[in-house]
C-alpha cells in the first residue's frame, strides 16, 4: 500500500510539471513578426511575405507599422505580377490609412498597378487625384512627370507638353523638362500618310502601296491584277464567258484586297513613324523613380542615367 500510495503521488507530479515541460506554448512578438515577413519579401517569397504580412496585421492590430504591412503586401502582390490585387490593397491603403508617410507611395503604386492591367486612364486619374490632394510640390512635380509619359506612350503629344509644362520651376532642372518640350515640340513633324489617299490611289492596282513606300507590294498588287484582268478580257475576247466570269470574280477578290491593303498600310506606316518618334522621346527618360522594399519598409530610388 505504502508503494502503490508513492507511485500515485509521483505520476500526478510528473503530469503537472508535463505542461511547463514538454508543452511550453509557443510565443510571438511584433518586431520578430515583422522582421520575418521582411525578410521574406527581401528574399523573393512574395507568397510567404504576404502570409507573414498578414498574419502580423491579424495579431497586432493597434501595431503603429500596421499601414506599413499593408503596404508591404500590396508590394509583393506588385512584384509577383499580381496586379489587381495589388491595386485593390493601395486603394484601400489610400482610404483607411489617409495621411500615412506611405500614403502618397499608395497612390504611385496605384497608378502604376492599374497601367500594369492595360488601365491607363485609371492610371492617369489616380494620378490626379494625388496632385489635388497632396500640397508637398515634390509629391506633385513627380506625378506630372508620370502623369506626362502617360499620355506619350498613348501618343498624346499635348497633354504630355502640359503635365510636363506644369512641372513647378524648382524642379525642371531635375526632370529635364526643357528638353522635353523641345522634343515634344517636333510632333507635328511626325511623317503620316492618309489612308484615305492610299485607298484612292489604289484605283490603279498597286499605286496604293506605291504611296505608302512599299514598293515590293506595290510591284506585286500591279502584276496580280493586271494578269488577271488581262485573262478576263482574253477568255471574254474567245467567247469563253464563264471561264471569263470566273477570273472575273477571282480579280474582283484581288481587286479589293489591293484596295484594302493600301489603307492598311497607310495605318502601320503611320503606327511605325509614331513608334520610333515616342522611342526617341524615351531616350530622354533619364530619370527612374521606383520603389523597392526595405526591412523599414520601402525607399523611393532614382536612377539617372549618364
Amino acid at each position: 500500500m505504502p508503494h502503490f500510495l508513492i507511485v500515485t503521488v509521483g505520476l500526478y507530479l510528473v503530469l503537472i510539471a508535463a505542461p511547463a515541460v514538454g508543452f511550453a506554448q509557443l510565443t510571438i512578438d511584433a518586431d520578430s513578426q515583422y522582421r520575418y515577413a521582411q525578410s521574406r519579401l527581401d528574399s523573393g517569397a512574395v507568397d510567404e511575405a504576404i502570409a507573414e504580412f498578414n498574419r502580423f496585421i491579424h495579431f497586432f492590430p493597434a501595431d503603429p507599422r500596421v499601414p506599413r504591412a499593408h503596404f508591404q503586401t500590396g508590394m509583393a502582390h506588385f512584384s509577383a505580377g499580381q496586379y489587381q490585387a495589388a491595386a485593390a490593397i493601395f486603394n484601400r491603403q489610400t482610404v483607411d490609412f489617409t495621411g500615412s508617410p506611405l500614403d502618397n507611395q499608395a497612390y504611385f503604386m496605384l497608378s502604376r498597378s492599374h497601367a500594369r492591367q492595360g488601365m491607363i486612364e485609371r492610371a492617369i486619374l489616380d494620378l490626379h487625384n494625388l496632385v489635388a490632394l497632396s500640397s508637398a510640390s515634390e509629391v506633385i512635380d513627380r506625378a506630372r512627370y508620370e502623369l506626362g509619359w502617360f499620355h506619350v506612350d498613348q501618343g498624346r503629344w499635348t497633354d504630355a507638353e502640359q503635365a510636363f509644362g506644369h512641372i513647378s520651376p524648382d524642379n525642371q532642372d531635375r526632370f529635364q523638362v526643357a528638353d522635353l518640350m523641345q522634343a515634344l515640340a517636333h510632333s507635328d513633324a511626325i511623317p503620316v500618310k492618309s489612308p484615305t489617299t492610299a485607298g484612292f490611289l489604289s484605283i490603279v492596282p498597286g499605286g496604293g502601296q506605291l504611296y505608302c513606300n512599299r514598293y515590293q507590294d506595290a510591284a506585286t498588287a500591279f502584276l496580280i491584277n493586271a494578269g488577271l484582268i488581262w485573262a478576263a478580257w482574253e477568255a471574254f475576247d474567245n467567247e469563253q464567258y464563264a471561264l471569263g466570269s470566273v477570273i472575273s470574280f477571282v480579280e474582283f477578290g484581288f481587286y479589293a484586297g489591293n484596295i484594302y491593303g493600301a489603307v492598311s498600310s497607310a495605318h502601320k506606316y503611320n503606327r511605325d513613324r509614331i513608334t520610333e518618334y515616342r522611342q526617341r522621346l524615351n531616350q530622354r527618360r533619364q530619370m527612374s523613380l521606383s520603389l523597392a522594399p526595405t526591412p523599414e519598409g520601402a525607399a523611393l530610388r532614382l536612377t539617372v542615367r549618364f
